[in-house]
This record gives C-alpha cells, sequence and structure tokens, in this order.
C-alpha cells in the first residue's frame, strides 16, 4: 500500500513539472515580440501569435481601381409639332440649359432639324424634355464603348511625349550643322505624329463627353396635298394653253423670219417685175410663111 502511495505521488509530480515547463517554453516568443516593433499592417494580437498577413499599402498610396468605361453616345428623335419655331426654341434651350449647346439649325417653313451636343450625363435628362415638346414619331438611341481606343490613344500619346522629349535633348547636346539638321528633321516629323495624336485624343474626349442628339421636326396640321387627278376643265385648260403656246411659237419664227425676208424679198420682187416688163415690150414675131 504505501509503495502504491509514492509510485501516484511520482506519477502527479512529474506530470506538474512537465506542465511548467511547457508553459514556460509558450511564453518565450510572446515576451520577444515587443508591442511597439510589430511589423507594418499587422495587428498586435496577430504579431503577438506569429500569424503571417499579407503586405499592406504603405501609407498615402492607393490600390489601383478599375478604369472607367468610356461611353460615346448618341441620340435620333422625329417630332410633330404644331408650332415649329416654337419647338425649335424649346429644343434649343432645353439644351443650353443642361450645359450644351446648339451645334447645326436648318429650319424653314413647316420644317427645321437640329444637331445638339449636351454633357453626356444628362442625356437622358435632356431627351426627356425634348419628347415633352410635341408628338414622338420616332426614337432612336446608339451607345459605342470606346474605352479600348481610349486607351491605346493615352498609350501612345505619352510614349509619343517621351520620345519629342529624348530628340530635343539630342538637339540641345547637337554641335555640327549635319547633326542638328537631321535632328530636327526628326524632330518635326515626331511633333507631327504627336500633334496628331492630340488631335485624336481630343475628339474622342469630346465625343465621350458631350452627347449628340439629332432633331427631326415637321408641322403636325400640314395641309394634305392637292388632289391633281385630270378633270374636264383642266383639259381644256391644257388645251388652251397649248394653243397658246402654239400661236406663240409661230409668232416667234415669223418676228425671226420677217427680217430676212424684207431683205431678201424687195430685190426679187424688183427683179421679177423688170422681167414681166420686159417681156411685154417685146413685139411680138409673126411666124414665116411655107
Amino acid at each position: 500500500m504505501a509503495k502504491t502511495r509514492r509510485t501516484l505521488l511520482v506519477v502527479v509530480a512529474g506530470a506538474l513539472l512537465l506542465a511548467g515547463c511547457t508553459a514556460q517554453s509558450a511564453s518565450g516568443p510572446m515576451q520577444a515580440v515587443a508591442p511597439g516593433n510589430a511589423a507594418p499592417g499587422v495587428g498586435r494580437s496577430d504579431a503577438a501569435a506569429g500569424v503571417s498577413q499579407p503586405p499592406q499599402p504603405a501609407a498615402g498610396k492607393l490600390a489601383p481601381a478599375d478604369s472607367t468605361r468610356q461611353i460615346v453616345r448618341t441620340a435620333n428623335l422625329s417630332l410633330k409639332s404644331n408650332n415649329v419655331g416654337d419647338a425649335v426654341t424649346k429644343s434649343r434651350k432645353a439644351a443650353t440649359d443642361a450645359g450644351g449647346y446648339s451645334s447645326d439649325e436648318n429650319s424653314g417653313g413647316d420644317h427645321a432639324s437640329l444637331t445638339l451636343k449636351v454633357p453626356s450625363d444628362k442625356l437622358d435628362s435632356v431627351l426627356t424634355q425634348l419628347v415633352g415638346i410635341g408628338q414622338v414619331v420616332s426614337r432612336t438611341e446608339h451607345a459605342e464603348d470606346v474605352t479600348q481606343q481610349v486607351v491605346d490613344v493615352d498609350s501612345r500619346l505619352a510614349a509619343q511625349r517621351a520620345s519629342v522629349t529624348r530628340v530635343r535633348a539630342l538637339l540641345d547636346r547637337a554641335t555640327s550643322i549635319a547633326d542638328i539638321t537631321s535632328i530636327e528633321s526628326e524632330l518635326t516629323r515626331r511633333e507631327a505624329d504627336l500633334d496628331s495624336l492630340q488631335q485624336r485624343h481630343d475628339v474622342l474626349a469630346g465625343q465621350v463627353a458631350l452627347s449628340t442628339v439629332s432633331i427631326d421636326i415637321s408641322k403636325s396640321d400640314a395641309a394634305p396635298p392637292p388632289d391633281n387627278s385630270p378633270t374636264f376643265l383642266s383639259g381644256l385648260g391644257a388645251g388652251w394653253d397649248a394653243l397658246v403656246a402654239s400661236l406663240k411659237a409661230v409668232s416667234i419664227a415669223i418676228g425671226a423670219v420677217l427680217p430676212f425676208a424684207v431683205l431678201i424679198g424687195i430685190p426679187v420682187a424688183a427683179v421679177v417685175w423688170w422681167i414681166r416688163r420686159w417681156r411685154r415690150s417685146r413685139p411680138a414675131q409673126v411666124p414665116a410663111e411655107q
């Protein structure tokens, strides 16, 4: 019985000793990592626990955001209105109130056409105002994604600007006339390419920023076309007009020939008269007797 008690005490003492060593070894790393020395972007509890965290962006730098889609929007609108002039005025005002303008107008009588430029983000509100001006005959909208074109032009534009800068630096260091002439020629060519890319960039930017609205307005209460079916009176009138035209043509022809007839007829008449008189004045010839 005493031997069993001694064995049990040895086992308990060994278990306590083993638990104390384990606790000491676990507390070592926690004490080695000071709260103030934790890696940037890693919390104190994570550093103390030894958890590995992905690197975080430095202060003042943001992760790159997705580029905005570049959309070119256009719309075509056909309207009928009792007052074409008033509809044109209201259409122009809808564009100017939205920060746009009228780039082209052609109006007269019972018909008008306009081309409006409006900010793309206000196109929907402008169209809502325009459809209230008159009766909508047709309405179409079109959207084209030019994001890839814009990115391509921007990239080429940046590369071309850097190229022009390098050539200008070479020109500043050139010493001989031959080098200066050659570099200036190359610089002119590259600047022309840069201007062309810049114009393309500006056109795309303008198309994206301002949407185009083409409007066609016609009068809704226009008089119906006249009935041109033939009748007896229309036939009689056509015949009288033809007779008058014929007589007029004959009179014009006589008037054109008359001066020549007078000029040629008088001498001819005189010659004929003289021949007849000469024949009458000749004595009659008596036939000889057989």
